[in-house]
């Protein structure tokens, strides 16, 4: 196969590609034709031949018949003797059947030809059968004017092969290889530098919209030449004016170049410095020097495309420079890099203007940690640019996260993981970060905070054209952290966007109010215990099975949670590690490399398994707000089973025991998800308290099935022991169990009862043998009417 691509490559001219397909193509389909065409011609042949052989038989036996009958000898011989005048028939042979005689032409018992066809027919007289005839004819005829319409037909078809390669050829040399000569003449031209000439040809065809987009790249080949001749000059130029220089290092040559404006950044002349790597490494500075070189060849052996560095260089006055080095490498297949090009900018009043401002800075940051309050500033794109050691106290935040400038939201995020809100869902700062970040509260309704300003809820009423989370009056509200100290904020908005916080310790002042919130709190606890109290021991096992939901729920969110708050806790010493070494001046391009590689895998795992965690909680979220309400709603009905059986996942695994579903898509229902929820999560459990032994191996299905008179049948069914006869008239009564004493509370079934037949307006019957299973059937509409509140179960409840 790769001759035949290369001997394919080899071929010199279209035409001749051309001709290697077109004419194998014709020669091959004109045969395939033809044998089609002459092999049905020669059946034509054979049959026709056949016909008249048959006709001829037919036309003698009326003939023969007589003079068989009569006797007559020569009168037969005679007649075969004009048959034999037709040139198929190689012999004639007529039987006497009465006088026992055989008459042959043109020999006795002449043998027929092995190719021969004969054709046989019974001569009959007076009723009688007196004789046969049979004619034995060759098929030479058929072959021979079969051979003549072929060599004619050949003749015709070499003639016509040969008109339609001339056309064809014709036809390639005006449409493909005249144009395709010109567009060939203009690129050499182009590449032996006689300008861009277009190609003179204009066509709608293929090829003519090539060389249009040929005479268009042109076009815009010239347009950019000179607008790169343009760009030069205007580089030269902004090199020039930015006091900036270009520079080239061969690494397979070791040859260094720089362009003239580098000697002229070091106060030196354009022929003053020898362009050479070692020049260049004896004007560094000293404290520097082992510490850019050593960057430098590390340059050689990673697979970066970009670097950059700031250094010390000697002037000729001998004053340091700052030196700005901006280099991008290029590197052959292996990754080694082959040459360095980049830019040298002197930087020194950046620098400096840098330096004096971090200084400034310093200053201002001890100021700041001296005093009693706890400061901090956000910006207005939510971010903590400035904050004292007092507020990190106060805010019971390491001080490390705020010297990082995180953002608002994450910095009330690592307050509300560690405990710092309690139960206080109503806390502003929930809010302030749902307006900063985009993201919902966590509960609460603004109240029990004081504002300076008319109300907490309208403090956060962004104008138009104004970002997320702008302030537009001061407010104050006090917190009580977990350790009982009292903190009071006070917030103002800055003019630019974005405000400032002042933290103060009231505890001493606060202490009185807060002795009476607690009061309060106990006796809204008080009363809270007292209603639970009075709920019936029917609620308290209607809400068992989401109980058992909740706990395995919370089992199964401990591990990605647990991974995720690991993650956090490692990425938060990391940045500590970070903000450290940035304060000490000590920070490395490498330590933040390696650090962006560490907080993207942290981020990575964190947001996988967070998001695990909320999959997790969303489908808990659907199945425990369905159970602890009475709303009617449409829903699919295998999606909601689906969603059911997920949320009893953690339960199911704890055994060994599984729940399949056998229903059809697309059953709507308008009815009572919550009610359908606690009656499959009652039988699933059921099932695994009293179907199944401790160390067995269970299988339960849920078949769904839709009725003509609108209402869908649902079965559940387990492989379990059964119940015994005398127990199922009894199974659906209130208080009936076979396991009083270890765990088991009669109410489950009488709960599933209520609920079909009640809130669904279903019925139910249960079928069971010992030892074979047992199948409970709901027939239930699938729009439910209003149902009828069952005197023994509380529509309301309180919410989880």
């Amino acid at each position: 196969m790769t001759r035949i691509a290369e001997a394919w490559r080899r071929v010199p001219t279209v035409s001749a590609k051309f001709l290697l397909i077109l004419v194998p193509s014709l020669v091959v389909t004109v045969s395939l034709f033809s044998a089609l065409f002459f092999y049905d011609r020669h059946k034509d042949l054979k049959t026709a031949l056949r016909e008249k052989v048959a006709t001829i038989a037919e036309v003698n036996v009326a003939a023969l018949s007589n003079t068989l009958w009569t006797f007559d000898v020569q009168a037969v011989r005679n007649v075969i003797q004009a048959i034999g005048a037709n040139r198929e028939l190689v012999c004639i042979e007529v039987s006497d059947d009465l006088a026992g005689e055989l008459f042959s032409w043109p020999e006795p018992g002449c043998p027929p030809d092995n190719d021969a066809g004969i054709e046989r027919r019974p001569i009959r007289a007076q009723g009688l059968q007196v004789g046969s005839i049979a004619l034995h004819y060759s098929h030479a005829s058929v072959r021979e004017q079969l051979r003549q319409e072929v060599m004619n037909t050949a003749a015709l078809l070499l003639l016509m092969l040969a008109g339609t390669v001339a056309a064809a050829l014709a036809a390639l040399r005006l449409t493909v290889g005249r144009p395709l000569r010109r567009l060939i003449a203009s690129i050499l031209e182009s590449e032996r530098g006689g300008g861009h000439r277009p190609v003179d040809w204009r066509a709608a065809d293929e090829l003519g919209r090539v060389i249009q987009a040929h005479n268009a790249m042109l076009s815009r080949l010239g347009r950019e030449e000179a607008a790169l001749r343009k760009s030069e000059q205007r580089l030269a130029l902004a090199i020039t004016a930015t006091r900036s220089s270009v520079w080239d290092y061969d690494l397979r040559t070791g040859q260094y170049w720089w362009s003239k404006e580098f000697p002229a950044l070091l106060g030196y002349g354009a022929s003053e410095l020898t362009m050479t790597a070692e020049t260049w490494a004896s004007l560094l500075h000293p404290d520097e020097a082992e510490q850019v070189m050593a960057e430098s060849r590390r340059r050689l052996r990673d697979r970066a495309m970009a670097y950059s560095a700031v250094y010390r260089m000697r002037r000729q006055d001998g004053r340091w420079a700052w030196i700005e080095d901006r280099a991008t490498a290029q590197r052959d297949p292996d990754g080694r890099a082959r040459r360095l090009t980049g830019t040298m900018s002197d930087v020194t009043e950046r620098v400096r203007t840098e330096l004096d401002l971090a200084h400034e800075r310093n200053v201002l940051q001890v100021t700041l940690d001296n005093t009693d309050q706890g400061i901090i500033k956000v910006d207005r794109d939510g971010r903590v640019v400035m904050a004292n050691s007092r507020a990190a106290e106060l805010l019971n935040i390491p001080a490390e996260i705020l010297a990082g400038t995180p953002q608002f939201a994450d910095m009330v995020a690592v307050q509300r993981r560690q405990g710092e809100f309690g139960e206080m869902g109503d806390d502003p700062d929930l809010y302030l970060t749902y307006g900063i970040s985009g993201r919902p509260p966590a509960g609460g309704d603004g109240n029990g905070c004081e504002d300076g300003g008319g109300g907490f809820p309208d403090m956060f009423g962004d104008p138009p054209g104004e970002p997320a989370g702008t302030i537009d009056q001061p407010f104050t509200f006090k917190r009580r952290r977990p350790d009982g100290r009292i903190v009071e904020v006070r917030t103002n908005p800055l003019p630019e966007g974005g405000f400032v916080r002042t933290l103060t310790d009231v505890t001493v002042e606060a202490r009185s109010a807060e002795e009476i919130f607690h009061a309060m709190q106990e006796l809204e606890r008080a009363y809270a215990d007292l209603k639970e109290t009075q709920a019936s021991l029917v609620q308290a096992e209607k809400m068992a099975s989401l109980a058992l939901l909740v706990a395995g729920v919370a089992h199964e969110i401990n591990t990605p949670i647990g991974i995720a708050f690991g993650c956090a806790t490692h990425l938060t010493g990391r940045t500590g590690s970070l903000a450290e070494a940035f304060e000490r001046g000590t920070m490395r391009k490498s330590d933040l490399a390696a650090y962006v590689a560490t907080a993207s895998e942290a981020s990575r795992l964190i947001e996988q398994n967070l998001t695990r965690a909320a999959d997790l909680i969303q489908s808990f979220k659907r199945v425990a707000v369905d159970q602890t309400s009475e709303e009617r709603r449409r829903f699919d009905l295998l999606a909601y089973l689906e969603e059911v059986v997920t949320s009893l996942g953690p339960t199911l695994r704890k055994s060994r025991h599984r729940v399949a579903i056998a229903c059809s898509p697309g059953i709507v229902m308008d009815s009572f998800p919550g009610a359908l929820s606690q009656v499959v999560t009652n039988l699933v459990m059921n099932a695994l308290t009293h179907a199944f032994p401790a160390d067995g191996k269970g299988h339960m299905v849920i078949d769904v099935d839709e009725t003509p008179d609108g209402e869908v049948e649902i079965r559940f069914a387990d492989d379990g022991a059964g119940i015994a006869a005398e127990n199922l008239p009894k199974v659906f009564e209130p208080f009936f169990t076979t396991r009083r004493g270890t765990g088991g509370s009669g109410l489950g079934l009488h709960i599933v009862f209520n609920l079909v037949t009640q809130s669904l307006g279903g019925r139910i019957s249960v079928d069971s043998v010992p030892g074979d299973g047992t199948t409970f059937t709901l027939r239930i509409p699938k729009t439910a009417a209003n149902p009828q509140v069952p005197a023994s179960v509380p529509l309301e409840t309180e919410p989880i």
